[in-house]
């Protein structure tokens, strides 16, 4: 199993790519969509599902070529799963534009639970020698079940479905959306590479070491992203486009002190446990490669948030003029990233994850600049959380115990200065 997970996560992302990453950044620029624009947002679902559809058998056939037949039928249920999941987006289209992104954060919820138990049943320690099942064929399986799931949650709640004209001229697609689609698929490939670069280069570099700690290290630093991040960005690319620049501003700011908020805790309480808390993975995750790999993810999580909610900005507000110099940023950041991970990779997993934070560091930078020429003005001191030196307390608690007690009074601490800055959270969940 080790290094195969990142096959079948590119093998998703790939597969997914133009629909979740192109289409659906398309429709959710809308400031106020009437009933044309709204139906125009299903039918271009529609199509990316179509395109979905045709890219699966192409994906699961390269990514199984010269693998074993295990893996080759662990493929075919991922790309069987990326289907299922992206038929769920038309019916998604309602929610997204309604910002009642709880649903589809409900869905994915019930998914993720489901998928746990499957893999339970399937491979815990007292029910395995019962259905013999290969361990990555039981992922395979859990991965359809997690897209059945969402499917189910969201069909079952949605209405606005079908995929139709949107008037008598025969027009199913509104030009506007036509030519913002045009500009993100451009776009959004450079983002792609930017972001799955590393996977394809493990790929490629075949080391099971490098690809079995990248894996587990970023599997556990994707919980936060995944059901933190993901929501505050998909909420504020939806709203930034629907406000004016004063509110801008302090919705900006206000996650972004969140964001640091959230970033400085992990970094300083993450570090010192980071050797501790791979031991409940087991003593083989414990070496120094793999403890220094958790302590650079830290700060990548970090920089992860800060990066989401200044692209959110952007990409939800950039003028489809300025588009074209954007995306040559994008392409110099491209290279620069391609030949700082050829470089890195040398250095294993960590120099993968250094690889990441210096890329996301200038992607982080180019932000700012746009935001800054937007008119938008960073109060810098406002967007820090409060009592900052006692963060970097978390620093001297590895000395003063080890083990799996460090973790308990780690969380202890951070949970009291997490009370401390209680307001920063209440302002984000408000704003949303």
């Amino acid at each position: 199993m080790r290094g195969l997970t990142t096959n079948l996560d590119l093998l998703t992302n790939i597969t997914l790519f133009y629909l979740k990453i192109v289409l659906k950044q398309t429709y959710s620029r809308l400031k106020d969509p009437n009933q044309e624009q709204t139906q125009s947002a299903i039918n271009l679902m529609y199509f990316g599902l179509f395109i979905t559809i045709c890219i699966a058998p192409i994906t699961v056939f390269i990514m199984s070529y010269n693998q074993s037949i295990s893996f080759a039928k662990t493929a075919f249920l991922y790309g069987i799963s990326a289907v299922i999941d992206g038929a769920s987006e038309p019916y998604a289209v309602q929610w997204v534009i309604q910002l009642k992104l709880n649903v589809i954060a409900k869905a994915e919820g019930l998914a993720v639970f489901m998928k746990t138990i499957v893999l339970y049943v399937l491979l815990g320690k007292y029910t395995r020698e019962f259905f013999q099942i290969e361990t990555i064929i039981g992922f395979g399986i859990a991965q359809v079940i997690y897209s059945i799931f969402i499917f189910a949650y969201i069909f079952s709640l949605s209405n606005q479905t079908k995929f139709k004209q949107i008037n008598k001229e025969g027009v199913y697609v509104v030009a506007e959306m036509k030519q913002i689609g045009y500009q993100f698929t451009l776009m959004a490939f450079m983002k792609f590479l930017l972001q799955e670069l590393e996977k394809i280069v493990m790929v490629i570099y075949n080391n099971p070491i490098i690809s079995g700690e990248y894996t587990l290290i970023s599997h556990i630093g994707s919980i936060i992203p995944r059901f933190i991040y993901v929501n505050i960005e998909q909420i504020a690319y939806n709203l930034f486009p629907k406000i004016n620049q004063d509110e801008q501003t302090q919705l900006l700011q206000k996650y972004l002190k969140f964001l640091n908020l959230v970033g400085i805790s992990i970094i300083s309480a993450g570090i010192p446990c980071a050797s501790a808390f791979l031991q409940i993975y087991g003593s083989q995750w414990t070496s120094d490669s793999c403890t220094l790999a958790m302590q650079f993810y830290c700060i990548y999580i970090w920089i992860m948030g800060i990066n989401g909610i200044t692209e959110s900005y952007v990409n939800s507000t950039i003028a489809t003029k300025d588009m074209w110099w954007y995306r040559y940023l994008l392409i110099a950041q491209t290279i620069i990233y391609s030949l700082s991970l050829i470089i890195m990779v040398q250095l294993g997993s960590s120099g993968i994850i250094i690889s990441n934070i210096l890329s996301m560091s200038v992607r982080i930078f180019v932000s700012f600049i746009i935001i800054h020429k937007s008119g938008i003005q960073i109060q810098w001191k406002s967007i820090m959380p409060k009592f900052m030196i006692l963060y970097f307390f978390g620093f001297f608690l590895q000395y003063l115990i080890q083990g799996f007690k460090l973790l308990i009074l780690t969380a202890l601490y951070y949970g009291i200065l997490g009370l401390i800055n209680i307001r920063i959270v209440i302002n984000v969940i408000k704003s949303n």
